[in-house]
């Protein structure tokens, strides 16, 4: 039962990343779709797919967190996110479920994991002794390379 206080996130495993993401901000998680590279995108950021009749980013959160290159069907889920530009597909390992979380017990992150992180983190916390790194989705991609993305996969929006 959720208490005053707590937020209910969707936890993600991206090999030995457990990550929580906010569910507001989550769609829905699906069977991972055909990817279109794009030649002009950073390695964390494995093309375009077209989820629901739209264009949309897909990220590997194993290669975003630096836990390796993304390789073509490697991820077992897409998790699709409402961000301010669209939605963009998280590409995953696996989807643990739903978790309430006390806002309270949520650390900030060291400073030597914001730069190395590159932002994408926005709070640490343990979870079934795990560690847990709470993501954002609007901090997943960088408003200049929703730009990028959009004239290289030619299309309007993402």
């Amino acid at each position: 039962m959720p208490r005053q206080g707590s937020r209910c996130f969707l936890v993600v495993r991206a090999q030995e990343w457990m990550c929580a993401l906010p569910l507001e901000e989550v769609e829905e998680t699906m069977r991972p779709l055909p990817v279109a590279p794009v030649s002009a995108a950073p390695s964390f950021v494995r093309g375009v797919c077209v989820m629901r009749g739209t264009p949309a980013p897909v990220v590997s959160l194993t290669t975003l967190l630096g836990g390796g290159s993304a390789r073509p069907g490697e991820g077992q889920r897409f998790v699709s996110l409402r961000v301010p530009e669209g939605r963009l597909a998280l590409e995953v390992d696996e989807v643990r479920g739903l978790r309430w979380l006390e806002e309270g017990s949520l650390d900030s992150v060291p400073a030597l994991l914001q730069a190395t992180a590159s932002g994408h983190l926005q709070h640490l916390s343990s979870l079934d002794g795990r560690l847990l790194a709470v993501l954002g989705a609007s901090r997943l991609l960088p408003e200049e390379l929703w730009g990028r993305l959009e004239k290289s996969s030619g299309q309007g929006g993402a």
